[in-house]
């Protein structure tokens, strides 16, 4: 779910990753590379089919699905198992509960563009996995077996660690909650008052906090209601835009200048403890008055993986090697939300990382290669969290950020923040292209 935007990977300088010899030879790879010349069939050895399954459907495992059937085409078998056919961009969930956004602009059916691509999809609930037999249960009862299995289900999104949070707090995380907090959002118009946006102890989708809150602080001016709505930020995070990596180049700077030009209350380093109809309670004791509020929660890792023994963390998430293989069962790979990224840098108040779009699409692809060199007996490519380059807009209303960087995570040799408009038109622009080419099964 991030909320960042990718964008084609354009490095700022040489990265051992993309100029290996193993990079371009996997990155040549295409289904051609695995398709026998009838004339020379009987003289080489035919290569055993596998079956892959990807369990998930959005940034990492929509990814994952069409790379995969692209390098492998009909010589293996490829299955999507998740609980939804609807492909959701998650970015553009920032937008919604103001009007701005339906269901149909920012969605897409994935079963036709499956069946294009010869890939099998099975609309089902995973509950667990037997790692040691290499079989997946769903809920309606069927057992699949796999060769290779990239999970990229994403998070769980955990409502219930803070009294009041589940049903005193609007949530952009997801469709429906979208669309309650459209609800939420008209409600108030009617009848404003002071409104509270936060991201609460152990969130890590920081940048969907800071769009919500700017673009909130944006309509609140459009509907004249300044003097009627004051705005409120409260976060876990040590300093304004450290966003769960330890900052950003100028981040810091420029997020409180704009809080400063806005009037916006900040309270930081600050734990949520309960939210109440009319209120947000911090740690201290102190009350927060709030007549709309937004509190981002934290993610955990979805029940099937937590249901798993062996296969994540006490949070449920996977935990895996630089080519996303779990270090105790090589065929299980992972991708997107449901990997686990150590935080750069501790807080006093717990801070994910946050593993957005453009990485999980990364992570995806990493792992998409590394199956077939697997298969091929080829070595195996390596890309971190860390190392890959940073990607993200930051929508502000009418305005934004444009984020670049060569790394995800400090240190970083390049890092550039570029305010004003065309940051919001670049953000508008990228939604369009992304849809489109994802809807005509392009990644």
């Amino acid at each position: 779910m991030p909320i960042c935007n990718e964008a084609p990977y354009t490095p700022l300088r040489r990265c051992s990753y993309t100029h290996s010899p193993k990079y371009r030879l996997l990155k040549n790879m295409d289904k051609n590379d695995f398709t026998i010349n009838s004339d020379i069939h009987s003289t080489l050895p035919k290569m055993e089919k596998k079956h892959i399954v990807i369990v998930g459907t959005n940034f990492a495992g929509y990814t994952a699905a069409i790379e995969l059937k692209e390098l492998v085409g009909d010589n293996h078998r490829v299955t999507v198992v998740a609980n939804t056919h609807q492909f959701l961009f998650f970015p553009s969930l920032i937008w919604f509960p103001f009007g701005l956004r339906d269901e149909k602009d920012i969605t897409f059916d994935v079963r036709p563009i499956y069946t294009r691509h010869h890939i099998n999809f099975i609309e089902a609930q995973v509950t667990h996995f037997d790692l040691d037999k290499n079989q997946i249960f769903t809920k309606d009862g069927q057992t699949i077996g796999y060769d290779y299995v990239i999970i990229a289900t994403g998070p769980k999104v955990d409502t219930e660690y803070i009294p009041g949070l589940k049903e005193n707090s609007y949530s952009i995380v997801g469709l429906p909650p979208a669309m309650r907090t459209r609800e939420g959002w008209n409600k108030f118009l009617a009848d404003p008052g002071p409104v509270v946006i936060g991201s609460a102890p152990g969130a890590g989708c920081f940048g969907a906090a800071y769009e919500f809150l700017f673009n909130v602080r944006y309509q609140i001016a459009k509907h004249h209601l300044k003097k009627q709505a004051p705005l409120t930020y409260v976060t876990a995070e040590p300093f304004l835009a450290h966003f769960g990596i330890n900052g950003f180049g100028n981040a810091q700077k420029m997020c409180e200048w704009m809080f400063k030009m806005y009037h916006i209350n900040a309270h930081l380093n600050t734990a949520i403890t309960e939210v109440r109809p009319d209120g947000v309670v911090l740690d201290n004791g102190d009350v927060l008055p709030s007549k709309f509020t937004m509190i981002m929660p934290r993610f955990l890792g979805v029940d099937a993986v937590r249901n798993t023994p062996n296969l994540a963390n006490a949070n449920g998430f996977i935990e895996v090697d630089d080519s996303y293989a779990h270090p105790k069962y090589p065929n299980v790979y992972a991708a997107g939300v449901a990997v686990d990224v150590k935080p750069p840098a501790p807080t006093e108040i717990p801070c994910a990382v946050p593993k957005t779009g453009w990485p999980s699409e990364q992570m995806a692809k990493t792992a998409v290669k590394n199956i077939v060199a697997d298969m091929k007996g080829l070595p195996k490519i390596h890309q971190s969290f860390g190392d890959m380059a940073a990607y993200c807009i930051m929508d502000t209303g009418n305005m934004g950020m444009m984020i670049v960087g060569d790394h995800m995570l400090s240190p970083r040799e390049h890092q550039f923040i570029i305010p004003g408009p065309e940051a919001h038109w670049a953000k508008i622009a990228f939604e369009k292209y992304f849809l489109y080419s994802r809807r005509h099964g392009h990644v």
